[in-house]
């Protein structure tokens, strides 16, 4: 019966391992051991992995470092279940878990943490997404991810799933340092970490990051510049520990946009290619040519002038603490807290038009004419390259209309803390009591400015100017091509206060009960002024302020801060989460699990009645809403043996989600995903694994409240059927010292929007690791990201017409290209 149950778990893993598999390598001791490690993160009780009734996965250290991330959301590829479109660059990543949709970007049902705290209350603040917060470092001595399961009750705003980065805390002495350039493409980063045991239970950790170079796409100056410095102490003691840590973050990163392109063929059957001298794989809109963002701030009124070369410009400033007490008699008390001042800068281009010259010069002309006389006209003001007399002639003949995103975030700190109180009643029943409380701020100004500039690569992409109009390619002050929508200025915060409670019990041997339920209770007040709320004017404004108005300065928007429509918002709701683990013996088990919880929406994600409230009985027809809900069923099984692990899961979920709209895209159904989730890991022979995942979801739209059902059993947008990888790890040399790893990462078609008439083509793209040790403690890597320049699409963002010969022009985002790099790392 043994060698039969045997027989079938290495069957299954098998399985899965030639359908797919996750894109990082690791030792085979580790993988296995890992479904024993205690998990911390969004359960009730913290259980060993195997007597859990939720889906866990944990990626160590080592996995990290082989995997060689270009961004921080290239990690999350690596989770089962989860869908990353990581093709922005460092942050701002869209993510979706089991089908639970990325209806408006970001992470909305989906909390990203650190060290158990969520890096932002809500994970799809426009430009302040909670990846935008993130760096992965060798800091991070783990991370666990969970999707669906008990995430619900365990955290605010992230029914589908919490990924958890966890720090080296200094139990085990040993530091490293590093440096990594890239071979082809301009890039220096340093890295560092140290920790280690004191006397009387003393230990502690300090590592970080410096980077500065180009990045993967060309832009034409150092696009990417700064750093992190990460550092924790703690105090162990006979029934628990107090630590303490730091964090500052002040990273530059650029942001890349959806970028101009070719399609070719049939919506059903398309080909996106490259434009003459734009490469969508290693070229971006940054360019040497446009530095600057002049024009007036949403938040004084006053003349701003921005530096495009700041990018994403997270800064953060955290401090926590966090301490375990063991009182005895079963009494267990548990705190983190921590406050995080944060803010920054967002600025990137975006094409929000393009095609040929004669074609955007009228699209320009329009908006900056309107209904006036002709303010501006291709005869008296012909077009020329920015600051000179030269005629505009490019030899592609196409040009583009640039919005360039200029967000100032001018406060988007939060304080978060989680007290929780357990009582083991004897050996079988363990009883949680939980507090959560938060304050979310979100302050930030929107000053979008538009300019022309040519399409072209290489990052030194001209400027163009209607001749005596124009400043060095800025035609106007604002979007007036998107009906000025996107000046504006939000600063609000959330008050979030949650108690919690949850059960664990053992119901008979072998067979485990968890269930826990959630009161939220969330405050919302501050002012907001946008295009729905009378706070902002167009009109006349001396930018300048040189004594005159000239005639780009006609039609400004300015927000007005006298008008600013004030918020005062109240809502609460119920979570719970119920499940039942059976152990089939001391090495497989099955379970099974409903959920039902909720996310909030972030402030600039939502509109506000009159009363200053988001109306919640005005369901499907507005944009204001309180918050929207996930129901989620699961049914799982797991197993480890000698030569590796297997997990699946089956789930049905139900996202319930009101109208709504992202910088005037409007959104919003209810949708349905059923699926199939399976990870495993198993070892051909003694020196070479395989790990591998494959998620299959069946999701269609059931109501879409936005089109007036038109949409109804279609896919949702950019949601594929399969998402998979493969990752063979090889080990070698006398001492297992080397290591040599692929990792193919794919997706099936999906499709740009909800419409279902567009496909994004699936892609698969080969990844290569090769580590070697030069010595003792010296290790030299070498890393191939996206080996055979694949294109990726991971959004398309609109279609602007034919070509002279029956293709068209397309706005779409793609995976970046080939970049390798070569690490020279020492342990010690």
């Amino acid at each position: 019966m043994k060698k039969t149950a045997l027989f079938f778990k290495k069957s299954i893993a098998i399985v899965a391992l030639l359908t797919a598999g996750v894109g990082f390598a690791q030792t085979q001791k580790d993988t296995i051991k890992s479904l024993d490690d205690v998990v911390v993160t969004g359960v009730v009780t913290p259980r060993a992995r195997l007597a859990s009734s939720v889906s866990i996965s944990t990626i160590g250290a080592k996995q990290i470092q082989q995997s060689s991330p270009r961004s921080s959301s290239e990690i999350f590829r690596l989770i089962p279940g989860v869908r990353a479109e990581s093709s922005s660059g460092e942050g701002n990543a869209n993510f979706n878990v089991r089908g639970v949709p990325v209806s408006e970007g970001g992470s909305r049902y989906f909390q990203i943490q650190e060290d158990g705290l969520p890096l932002n209350l809500f994970g799809d603040t426009s430009f302040g997404n909670s990846d935008n917060w993130l760096r992965i470092d060798s800091n991070i001595g783990k991370i666990e991810a969970i999707r669906g399961g008990s995430a619900s009750t365990q955290t605010s705003n992230g029914p589908a799933g919490i990924v958890n980065m966890i720090s080296k805390t200094g139990d085990i002495e040993g530091g490293s340092i590093g440096i990594t350039n890239g071979i082809d493409y301009k890039t220096t980063r340093l890295d560092f970490e140290y920790g280690t045991p004191l006397n009387n239970g003393l230990s502690y950790h300090v590592g970080g990051f410096f980077n500065i170079g180009q990045g993967p796409r060309a832009a034409g100056f150092n696009a990417n510049k700064g750093g992190q410095i990460k550092a924790n102490i703690t105090k162990k003691f006979e029934k628990g520990y107090v630590r303490a840590y730091f964090k500052f973050l002040n990273d530059r990163s650029a942001m890349y946009m959806p970028m101009p392109m070719l399609l070719k063929g049939t919506d059903s059957n398309p080909t996106y290619a490259n434009l003459p001298g734009f490469d969508i794989t290693t070229d971006g809109l940054q360019t040497e040519n446009l530095q600057e963002s002049v024009g007036i701030s949403s938040s004084n009124n006053s003349r701003r002038v921005g530096d495009v070369r700041d990018g994403n410009n997270p800064i953060s400033k955290t401090i926590g603490l966090e301490f375990s007490y063991d009182f005895g008699s079963g009494w267990k008390v548990m705190n983190k807290g921590r406050l995080a001042l944060n803010n920054g800068e967002f600025m990137a281009p975006f094409s929000a038009n393009f095609g040929t010259t004669a074609s955007v010069a009228n699209a320009a002309l329009g908006a900056i004419n309107g209904s006036n006389p002709a303010i501006v006209t291709l005869a008296s003001n012909p077009l020329v390259y920015a600051n000179t007399s030269t005629p505009y002639n490019p030899s592609n003949g196409l040009m583009q209309i640039i919005h360039l995103f200029d967000v100032t975030v001018d406060d988007m700190g939060n304080f978060v803390n989680d007290f929780k109180i357990t009582k083991k009643i004897g050996d079988k029943i363990s009883a949680t009591a939980g507090y959560f409380t938060a304050n979310q701020k979100t302050s930030t100004s929107w000053q979008w400015n538009s300019y022309l500039q040519e399409v072209k690569g290489g990052g030194n992409a001209r400027m163009i100017d209607f001749k005596g109009f124009s400043r060095n390619g800025q035609f106007a002050y604002g979007t007036p091509v998107w009906g000025n929508c996107c000046q504006r200025n939000y600063n609000t915060t959330h008050e979030i206060n949650s108690p919690y409670l949850g059960l664990n019990a053992e119901v008979i041997e072998n067979l485990n009960f968890d269930g826990s339920i959630r009161f939220e209770n969330v405050s919302v007040s501050g002012t907001i002024a946008n295009s729905d709320s009378p706070g902002k004017t167009v009109g006349n404004y001396d930018v300048n302020g040189n004594g005159s108005v000239e005639g780009i300065e006609l039609n400004v928007p300015v927000i007005q801060a006298s008008q600013r429509h004030a918020i005062d918002d109240k809502y609460n709701f119920i979570s719970y989460s119920a499940g039942l683990n059976y152990k089939l013996d001391n090495s497989s088990a099955v379970f099974a699990r409903y959920s039902l919880g909720a996310s909030g929406r972030a402030a600039d994600r939502n509109s506000y009645a009159t009363n200053k409230s988001a109306n919640a009985t005005q369901k499907y027809g507005t944009a204001a809403t309180q918050y929207d809900e996930v129901s989620q069923i699961e049914l799982g099984y797991k197993a480890k043996f000698d030569e590796g692990y297997v997990n699946i899961t089956g789930f049905n979920a139900t996202t319930d989600e009101d109208a709504g709209s992202a910088l005037n895209i409007p959104s919003g159904a209810a949708y349905k995903a059923v699926g199939l989730e399976l990870d495993s890991s198993i070892a051909i022979k003694e020196n070479l694994s395989i790990v591998g995942s494959v998620t299959w979801t069946d999701a269609k739209i059931v109501e879409d409240r936005v089109s007036s059902g038109k949409n109804d059993n279609n896919r949702p947008q950019r949601q594929a059927e399969f998402v998979y990888s493969v990752s063979p790890n090889y080990m070698f040399g006398k001492q297992k010292q080397h290591v040599l790893g692929l990792s193919i990462l794919g997706t099936t078609d999906s499709y740009a929007y909800n419409d279902n008439t567009l496909v994004q083509p699936g892609y698969a793209y080969l990844n290569v690791f090769a580590g070697v040790s030069v010595s003792n403690g010296l290790f030299i890597n070498f890393n191939i990201n996206n080996m055979f320049d694949t294109v990726g699409i991971t959004e398309v963002n609109g279609v602007d017409g034919l070509t002279a010969d029956g293709n068209r022009y397309v706005r779409a985002r793609s995976i970046t290209g080939r970049s390798s790099s070569l690490s020279l790392t020492y342990k010690f």
